[in-house]
């Protein structure tokens, strides 16, 4: 190879290497190959700094057109405020936008650009975005932002950053949209409160420009976030409710009215109208000459962290003056205002629709008054009332330690104390006065004139109650787990609010006047008190005497209610028209026996009516309690219980011990709600339903006639059709008779062949027959009578005779004249007795021979 090649080679490769450097120059920077306009403070980037750490941000404009303003946003704590150009708050969600745009800034593929920064407005760049952390270690990125490229959808803005501060990148537009905002978009667009959480207090002052105020409406919020009045001197105010928005109403709750506080806003960047105003009047908000609204709150700005640990709420105070005279013009349903700051006056726009219920409430000022008679944030468990008839009733709600029936859990009850005496309550009874007491917007009115207080008697009260929520003691967890099978009356311990001194409410009910009764109203142990008037059923609740909450399940001999059997009792004793029955069993699954009366005595007694007797007792639940001591013999004449007209005794023997408990039914009520009753286990006296009384007036005896295995039957005689025997052989024909005896496996007539018969129908029969049971009884100890028909010789009665296996005697059964859907009858087997069969077994064999051939 000679020099000029060599020459030649070396030339080719200077070229080529100065087209490698320009294109370096020209291209994209190699110093980072990923998308990320700000790649070092990614996660995974060398020094993240992640967006929740920035608590500055800087925002330079250099352009002539934008009066090179610089924007300045620090956080402090969870807040972010404007300092520069001046201090303003700042709409968080806004600048945090800024933040995440700038932070997850990408390179737009689509779109190249050289690495000219003049030539896409970065030297010098529009817009400086600087993310900082000023806390250790410090951290700052800066972003660049030039020119941004034509179009809407597929528009870029060029930029740099500090971590590629050589390299031009193209964004979307629409990935910064957020950086190229001015002041007015960082801007708080709340004006009072964003939170309706953080206002603590408010206040409403309306001024005319003819010097005529409304108001001030002024409620603050205490403890339990319980809101009160402050001024006018109203008590307190109903917390919340349902309250359409509509403007042409005043609110009727706080809630409402902090709702609307945190609606007062700014709608968009462009209704700032105009900073540090002078002249008020152009806006209609001067003074002097305008109608103006102001609405004044206490809000939180901030919880901190005392030394001592305890959390402080740190608040202030700011107002906003709306200029409610006039709106901004004819075509927008706005109002102009300002907060009022004594160094600045920045005019804005506001929704009229915003502002029309403060006004609403001003001319309303009592609209947020609390409605609701007792409003508990917990659950009550302690209520006294005192009255001049009834002295003190002193209601507790106590805890069940023994589960309830079938294993149930335990569960909450209340009882009375009267004096060291306690007693079983109405749960029903008491809620229902707890339900009366605390029902929604009971209040239709208010009495604030102090003057009015003897007018409406409640200078000597006719009922005053005191409420307790959530006041109890926890009840000993060691108590007893045994029920206390003990009667009312007992000596128990009542339980006794923390503090009895300071009631949740103290109500003290006045007089009754147009069907509302007047009640001083005070919570806890405040000395202020107002009156107000509720429905006069609340009063009449309150002045019921004890006996409308004592317990209507009245004591019962067995514990177990579902114990359908009874089987710890061994007696039942009825005294009834003149005659005492006794019924006993020896053991639970023994039949139960008639005792007495003598002429009974022996026989069986029905066990689904002693059963159901025995059940109506032990469940018995007065209508109401007439007297609940031993009432006088004056009295127990007036009600029937001196001479009782039904009495009913109940032994119970149980591990060896014989109690009985003893009812008396007396005259039936006046106003015939039910029957007098007094046990052996009260001193009491209640009202019982009537079928209490008429379940004790059930037949006894059992009413089976025949009981017997229908397979067993080996002869069947039947007797009668008199009448068809007159109509068929002339009126001194005799009875006609037919007899059957089983043979092997069937049946055959006796004499033989002498009737075609059925043996399906035969046997259909006496099964019908085999547990016969009488539909009631007609008489006892009785003969038949003509009305009765059960004469087979001359009425058409039908005589059954059966012989079974192993019976001498035969069963014996005769069914005569209807008696309405039934037959009369006699046997045998219930001798003495007349009663009643059901006529579908009967009808068909009665009226023919015929029948049992099949036909």
């Amino acid at each position: 190879m000679n020099f000029k090649t060599t020459y030649i080679l070396f030339g080719i490769l200077a070229v080529v290497l100065a087209l490698i450097a320009y294109a370096l120059f020209v291209g994209p920077s190699p110093t980072d190959t990923s998308d990320w306009v700000l790649p070092s403070i990614q996660d995974k980037g060398p020094t993240p700094l992640p967006t929740k750490d920035i608590d500055r941000v800087e925002i330079e404009r250099n352009r002539p057109d934008d009066q090179k303003t610089k924007i300045v946003l620090v956080r402090e704590g969870d807040v972010w405020k404007i300092t520069e150009p001046r201090e303003y708050r700042a709409d968080r969600i806004a600048v945090e936008d800024v933040i995440r745009q700038v932070h997850d800034a990408r390179r737009d593929k689509r779109s190249d650009a050289a690495n000219k920064p003049s030539q896409y407005g970065l030297e010098p760049p529009a817009v400086i975005i600087t993310l900082k952390k000023e806390k250790e270690p410090q951290r700052q990125v800066t972003l660049n932002v030039g020119d941004i490229s034509p179009g809407e959808a597929s528009a870029v803005v060029y930029v740099n950053s500090s971590d590629r501060p050589k390299e031009v990148m193209a964004v979307a537009k629409k990935e910064l949209d957020k950086t190229l905002g001015g002041l007015d978009d960082f801007r708080a667009r709340d004006l009072l409160s964003p939170s309706t959480g953080d206002i603590q207090q408010f206040t409403l002052t309306q001024q005319s420009k003819d010097k005529i105020v409304k108001g001030p409406i002024e409620l603050k919020k205490g403890s339990e976030e319980r809101w009160s009045y402050v001024q006018p001197n109203y008590g307190d105010a109903q917390a919340s409710g349902t309250d359409p928005a509509a403007t042409d109403k005043a609110p009727s709750n706080v809630q409402s009215v902090l709702t609307d506080i945190s609606n007062l806003r700014v709608e968009s960047a462009k209704d700032f109208v105009k900073e540090d105003a002078t002249d008020l009047g152009k806006y209609n908000l001067d003074p002097a000459k305008d109608d103006l609204l102001r609405i004044e709150i206490e809000r939180v700005d901030e919880i901190a962290t005392s030394e001592e640990g305890k959390k402080e709420k740190k608040t202030s105070k700011v107002a906003l003056v709306v200029g409610v005279g006039k709106k901004v013009d004819d075509k927008r349903n706005e109002y102009y205002a300002y907060l009022d700051d004594s160094k600045h006056k920045d005019i804005v726009k506001v929704p009229a629709k915003n502002v029309e219920r403060f006004l609403k409430l001003l001319e309303k000022p009592d609209a947020l008054r609390d409605r609701n008679l007792v409003a508990l944030r917990g659950q009550p468990d302690a209520i006294d009332i005192k009255t001049d008839s009834w002295g003190l009733l002193e209601f507790r709600r106590t805890s069940s330690s023994a589960p309830g029936p079938r294993g149930l859990p335990a569960q909450a009850s209340w009882k009375l104390w009267r004096g060291d005496k306690s007693y079983a309550v109405d749960e029903n009874a008491v809620q229902n006065l707890i339900s009366l007491l605390t029902a929604p917007n009971q209040i239709e009115g208010f009495v604030d004139d102090a003057a009015e207080k003897g007018k409406l008697r409640l200078d000597k009260p006719d009922a005053v109650v005191s409420i307790w929520s959530d006041s109890l003691p926890a009840e000993d967890k060691k108590k007893d787990d045994k029920k206390d099978d003990k009667k009312d009356g007992k000596k128990d311990k009542k339980p006794e609010p923390k503090d009895k001194t300071k009631p949740a409410f103290t109500l003290s009910f006045g007089g009754l006047s147009e069907g509302k009764v007047a009640v001083e109203r005070k919570r806890g142990d405040e000395k202020r008190s107002i009156i107000v008037l509720v429905p006069g059923k609340v009063r009449d609740q309150v002045l019921e005497g004890p006996l409308a909450y004592l317990d209507k399940q009245l004591p019962s001999f067995n514990s177990d209610r579902f114990d359908l059997a009874m089987k710890n009792v061994t007696k039942l004793t009825l005294t009834r028209d003149g005659t005492t029955y006794e019924i006993s069993r020896d053991k639970p699954e023994s039949p139960w026996k008639i005792e007495k009366p003598a002429d009974y005595a022996g026989r069986t007694a029905d066990r689904r009516a002693v059963e159901d007797i025995l059940r109506n007792l032990n469940t018995l639940r007065a209508v109401m309690i007439v007297d609940d001591k031993a009432p006088s013999d004056a009295k127990l004449t007036e009600w029937g219980l001196k001479d009782p007209r039904l009495k009913a005794a109940v032994t119970v023997t149980k591990d060896g011990k014989t109690t009985t408990y003893e009812y008396a039914f007396g005259k039936e009520a006046s106003d015939k709600t039910g029957t007098y009753l007094r046990t052996s286990q009260q001193d009491m006296v209640s009202i019982v339903p009537d079928l209490a009384v008429k379940t004790l007036e059930r037949e006894l005896l059992d009413p089976t006639v025949f009981k017997f295995d229908a397979s067993k039957v080996k002869e069947v005689k039947l007797t009668g059709w008199i009448e068809l025997q007159k109509k068929l052989l002339g009126k001194n024909a005799p009875q006609k008779v037919l007899a059957f005896k089983r043979q092997g496996g069937g049946w055959e007539s006796v004499p033989k062949d002498s009737f075609k018969l059925d043996a399906n129908r035969l046997e259909d029969f006496l099964k019908s027959l085999s547990n016969l049971q009488a539909v009631k009884f007609v008489a006892h100890k009785a003969k038949p009578t003509d009305a009765h028909g059960l004469d087979v010789a001359k009425d058409d009665a039908l005589k059954i005779e059966l012989t079974l296996e192993g019976e001498k005697e035969p069963l014996t059964l005769t069914v005569g004249k209807p008696d309405g859907d039934n037959y009369f009858a006699i046997s045998n087997k219930l001798s003495g007795d007349i009663f009643d069969v059901r006529k579908n077994i009967f009808e068909k064999a009665k009226a023919a021979p015929a029948y049992f051939s099949g036909q």
